[in-house]
C-alpha cells in the first residue's frame, strides 16, 4: 500500500510540475501542447469557421456576371459576428499566455489575425501577420502568415504590398496547401485589379491542387466565365463541363449548362439544332421555373448571333415578362431597345424599351449612365421623327381619293381591333391558371407594359403582317413620299399608315383613340386646304432642323 501512495504521489507531482508554463520537460511539452490545442487553438478555430460561413453566405451571387473567388470584406457584415471575433481572440490568447511553449502558439497568432481581419481591422491584422512571419520557426507557418497577409493588403486595398508579398513567395519552397492558397490568393487579387488573363492563368495552376472541400465546382464555374469573357469558347466549354461534374450547387449546374449553349462550336445546322434542343429541355424542366427568364434571354442572345432577329426579339420579350429578376428584365429592355435602334431604326419603339430598361435596371448596373443618356436622346430624337412620320403619312392620305381611303382604314381598325379582342380572350383563359401564364408571358402585365401591347402577342403581329401583305402584297420602305405615280403614294400611305398603328399600339400617337370614331378622327386630321398642307410641311421641316441640330 505504501508502495502505490508512493507512485500515486510521484505522479501528480510530475503532473503538477507539468503545468507550469516556464518547465520545457517532455511532460511539460506533452501538457502544454495538449492542452494548447484543444483548450485555446480548437475553440479559436472553430469560432472563426462559424465567422467564414457567415462572410461566405453573405454572397449575393449574380451569375450573370463573373463570380467573386471570395466575399467583399465589411465593416457593416463584421458587427453581426463581432462577438464571435472577440470570442476567438480571448481564446487564442489565452492559450498563448498560459501555454508559451506550445508548438500551436503560432497557430493561435495566425487565428487572432484572421479574426481581426474580418473585422476589418486591417492594420492589426498585418501587424499579427508580420509578426508570425518574423518569430515562427515553422517554414510552413511563416509562409502561411505571409498568404493571410497578402489577402489583409488586398481587403485594404494596399495592392503594392500584396503583390511584394507574393511575388516573394514565389520563390520559396511552399507544400501543397500553401501552393494552393497563393494560388487562390493572386487569382483574388488580380480579380480585385480586373485582370482577368492573370486571374485564370492562376486558378488554372490551382485546378490540380484542388481537393474536395473546396467548391472545385464553383472555382471551375468560374474559370468557365473568366474564359467565356475573355472570348476562349473552348476552353470555357471545358471548365464548364469539369463543373458540371462535381455535382456542384443546383444553380451553378444550371447556369454552366446554359453558358455551355453559348459557348458551344456551332460548325454546321446540326449543331445549331442541338443547340435550340438544349434551351426547349431546360424551359421545360420544372427545376428551371424560377430561371425561365434567364433562359430566355440566353436563348435570344443565341438567336440574336445566328442573325435572327424576329426570333430573338420573340424570346427577349418572353424573358422580361417571364420573372422578377429585375436585373435579367432590364437587360431584355435594353436588348430590345438596342435593337430597335441600332437595326431596325424605329425609334420611337426604341426609346419606349429603353424607359422600361432605365426603370427595371438596378442602380449597379454596368454603364447604367451611358444607358440613361442614350435614353434621354432617345426622347427627343424619337419625339421629332414621330412629327415627321405622322404629318407625311397625313398628306399622303390627303392626296388620296376618301372613299378608297376610309374603306381601307375601316378595313385596317377592323382587323387591329379583331386581334385585340382575340388577345383579350386568350388573356382572360390564361389568367385562370398559373401554368398558363407562365406557358404565355406575353400576356403577362405589369407597370412597364399595357395589357394590349401589340408586340406582346405573336399572333397579332404575325395577323397583322398577313392582313398588310394580303392589301398591298410586299413593298420596300420608300422615301419618295412626293411622287405623282398613285399606286406608290397608295402604298407608301399604307406603310405610314402601317406605323402610326405600331405607335399607337404602344400609346405614342397624340389624338389615337379606340373606338368606332377612330376613322374619323383620322379624316379630321387630313391636310386638305392648301394652308393646312404648309403647316404639316413646315412641321416636317422643324422636326428634320431639329433632328440635325
Amino acid at each position: 500500500m505504501a508502495l502505490r501512495a508512493f507512485f500515486f504521489i510521484a505522479l501528480v507531482w510530475i503532473l503538477l510540475a507539468g503545468c507550469s508554463s516556464e518547465q520545457t520537460t517532455v511532460t511539460s511539452n506533452v501538457y502544454h501542447n495538449l492542452t494548447a490545442h484543444y483548450n485555446g487553438y480548437y475553440y479559436a478555430r472553430e469560432k472563426i469557421r462559424e465567422v467564414e460561413n457567415i462572410i461566405q453566405q453573405s454572397l449575393d451571387d449574380d451569375h450573370n456576371q463573373i463570380l467573386r473567388l471570395y466575399p467583399k470584406l465589411d465593416t457593416v457584415l463584421a458587427k453581426t459576428y463581432s462577438k464571435d471575433t472577440e470570442e476567438a481572440i480571448k481564446m487564442a490568447s489565452l492559450s498563448i499566455q498560459r501555454h508559451p511553449n506550445s508548438k500551436w502558439v503560432d497557430d493561435n497568432y495566425i487565428m487572432v489575425g484572421l479574426a481581426r481581419m474580418y473585422d476589418c481591422d486591417f492594420v492589426n491584422a498585418v501587424q499579427t501577420f508580420k509578426y508570425v512571419n518574423t518569430k515562427s520557426k515553422d517554414i510552413n507557418t511563416r509562409h502561411l502568415g505571409l498568404l493571410n497577409l497578402i489577402r489583409a493588403f488586398t481587403e485594404n486595398e494596399e495592392y503594392q504590398k500584396a503583390e511584394e508579398a507574393f511575388l516573394f513567395l514565389e520563390k520559396e519552397p511552399l507544400n501543397k496547401q500553401n501552393a494552393k492558397k497563393l494560388y487562390m490568393e493572386k487569382a483574388y487579387y488580380y480579380q480585385v485589379r480586373n485582370d482577368y488573363n492573370n486571374m485564370v492563368r492562376n486558378l488554372t495552376l490551382a485546378d490540380s491542387l484542388l481537393g474536395k472541400k473546396d467548391q472545385k465546382g464553383r472555382i471551375y464555374f468560374i474559370i468557365g466565365q473568366v474564359y467565356q469573357q475573355l472570348g476562349f469558347g473552348s476552353e470555357a466549354y471545358n471548365y464548364y463541363r469539369k463543373s458540371i461534374a462535381t455535382n456542384p450547387a443546383y444553380e451553378i449546374d444550371f447556369y454552366a449548362r446554359l453558358n455551355m449553349a453559348q459557348v458551344a462550336r456551332l460548325d454546321d445546322k446540326r449543331d445549331v439544332k442541338t443547340v435550340r434542343k438544349q434551351f426547349d429541355k431546360m424551359l421545360t424542366d420544372a427545376k428551371n421555373q424560377e430561371f425561365r427568364d434567364k433562359v430566355y434571354y440566353e436563348l435570344a442572345q443565341f438567336e440574336l448571333k445566328q442573325g435572327n432577329v424576329p426570333e430573338a426579339i420573340a424570346n427577349y420579350t418572353l424573358s422580361a415578362h417571364a420573372g422578377n429578376n429585375k436585373r435579367i428584365q432590364g437587360s431584355a429592355y435594353l436588348r430590345l431597345g438596342q435593337i430597335h435602334f441600332d437595326s431596325l431604326k424605329k425609334y420611337s419603339l426604341a426609346k419606349n424599351y429603353y424607359d422600361s430598361a432605365v426603370s427595371a435596371l438596378p442602380p449597379d448596373f454596368e454603364d447604367l449612365e451611358t444607358i440613361k443618356k442614350r435614353q434621354e436622346v432617345l426622347g427627343e430624337f424619337a419625339k421629332y421623327t414621330e412629327t415627321i412620320a405622322w404629318q407625311d403619312s397625313l398628306l399622303l392620305m390627303a392626296s388620296m381619293d376618301s372613299l378608297t381611303l376610309r374603306a381601307q382604314l375601316d378595313s385596317a381598325v377592323a382587323s387591329r381591333k379583331k386581334i385585340e379582342e382575340g388577345g383579350k380572350k386568350k388573356r382572360r383563359r390564361t389568367q385562370g391558371t398559373s401554368n398558363s401564364n407562365q406557358s404565355n408571358p406575353f400576356f403577362l402585365e405589369d407597370s412597364n407594359t399595357t395589357p394590349d401591347w401589340y408586340f406582346g402577342n405573336l399572333s397579332a403581329v404575325g395577323a397583322g403582317q398577313s392582313e398588310f401583305k394580303r392589301i398591298w402584297g410586299n413593298i420596300a420602305l420608300e422615301d419618295n413620299w412626293r411622287r405623282s405615280n398613285k399606286t406608290s403614294i397608295l402604298r407608301q400611305a399604307e406603310e405610314q399608315i402601317a406605323v402610326a398603328q405600331e405607335e399607337a399600339e404602344q400609346g405614342e400617337i397624340k389624338g389615337n383613340t379606340k373606338g368606332t370614331d377612330e376613322v374619323d378622327k383620322i379624316f379630321s386630321q387630313l391636310p386638305l386646304a392648301s394652308d393646312q398642307k404648309e403647316k404639316a410641311l413646315a412641321k416636317i421641316e422643324d422636326a428634320y432642323f431639329n433632328l440635325g441640330d
